[in-house]
């Protein structure tokens, strides 16, 4: 990696390449080597130029985030990180995504003209230096994670165990990653802390449940907790457990 950390900005939206790229590029560290306004473009920039880390909008004219993301993952693994809106298409849409295989999102706060946005600055440059630290590897299609990393039937382990998992950049592929290779029969409950905006986590425990099978929420004050079940605490919170009897 150079002294810089090189950085593809990909947005459909002027304004938004725009302050990504100041916030970027206003750190001595970081660096915008080049930008991409729809999918295609920011697929072939990526295999060219081969960036450090790359922003990408998950909804993109031409061909959407995801399916650039999917792409690049097969042909060349690069870190990259989500941008998507505060709605409930786009929270799944960044679920789905690091499910791919992106390493981070960033959530924009009120829509693309506000100047919300601003407000962003200082996570978009925290999360791109902390990304730049993680291990990309080649990544498989869920097909072969779902059959080759699925629950194993012949660990059964009776003593009752309490797991915590807590996480933040890069967080969300690996805990999506360990939650499907439990092993069946395993009798543990599962708390899960996980850096994200408020109405991520949500989705996130739905997505943790369809992929892995272990029944999942996010986390309500005065639950009970229950064995073989994940529980997520809610953006913004973390968890205090309280023994009854």
């Amino acid at each position: 990696m150079s002294a810089k950390i090189k950085v593809l900005v990909v947005d459909d939206s002027f304004l938004m390449r725009k302050i990504i790229s100041d916030a970027i590029n206003a750190d001595p560290l970081l660096e915008v080597i080049d930008k991409a306004k729809n999918g295609k473009e920011a697929l072939e920039k990526i295999l060219d130029l081969k960036p450090d880390i790359v922003t990408m909008d998950v909804n993109l004219p031409i061909m959407d985030g995801i399916s650039v993301l999917e792409e690049v993952m097969k042909k060349q693994p690069t870190r990259i990180i989500m941008v998507s809106a505060y709605t409930r298409e786009g929270t799944n849409a960044t679920i789905k995504a690091l499910e791919a295989g992106a390493v981070d999102f960033i959530a924009k706060p009120s829509g693309e003209i506000s100047l919300d946005i601003y407000k962003l600055k200082d996570e978009i440059v925290s999360k791109i230096k902390l990304a730049a630290n993680i291990k990309i590897n080649k990544f498989s299609s869920r097909e072969d994670i779902l059959l080759t990393a699925g629950p194993k039937d012949a660990d059964f382990i009776a003593i009752d165990k309490l797991v915590i998992i807590g996480a933040s950049t890069g967080g969300p592929r690996a805990i999506l990653d360990v939650m499907q290779s439990i092993p069946i029969g395993l009798s543990a409950t599962f708390l899960i802390v996980q850096h994200m905006p408020k109405g991520f986590t949500a989705s996130f425990a739905e997505r943790i449940a369809w992929q892995s099978g272990v029944k999942s929420k996010e986390a309500e004050d005065g639950d009970l907790l229950s064995l073989g079940k994940a529980y997520i605490a809610p953006a913004g919170y973390h968890m205090v457990l309280e023994r009854q009897g």
